[in-house]
């Protein structure tokens, strides 16, 4: 559970586990509210391939393969984002300018 009292489904944090926070917002910001195919295999034209990019992609079908996935709605990567923004900024493991990293990062 983050904070303003709401739980995240299963699937964001599992997706954050293989994906990575930025690349399951950015996903999330592309195809959010959707359900999308994963492929057992990426093929260069597909469109998970194109938006995550190969080696990314091939990481999301080894764990989904076959799989259609109920992406939840943009609101619920917007929250992972901002949760794991806050964290990063947080843990004093940033050098430089935290706000400039994160901006870079997350875009």
């Amino acid at each position: 559970m983050f904070k303003g009292g709401f739980i995240l489904p299963n699937l964001l944090q599992e997706m954050t586990d293989v994906l990575g926070p930025a690349l399951t917002y950015k996903l999330g910001q592309s195809m959010g509210g959707a359900r999308v195919y994963v492929p057992k295999k990426i093929q260069a034209d597909d469109p998970l391939g194109l938006l995550l990019g190969g080696q990314d992609a091939e990481r999301l079908c080894a764990h989904y393969a076959g799989n259609v996935l109920d992406l939840p709605s943009k609101y619920f990567f917007r929250a992972v984002r901002n949760h794991h923004i806050r964290q990063e900024y947080h843990s004093g493991t940033l050098t430089g300018s935290r706000a400039d990293h994160l901006a870079l990062k997350y875009g």
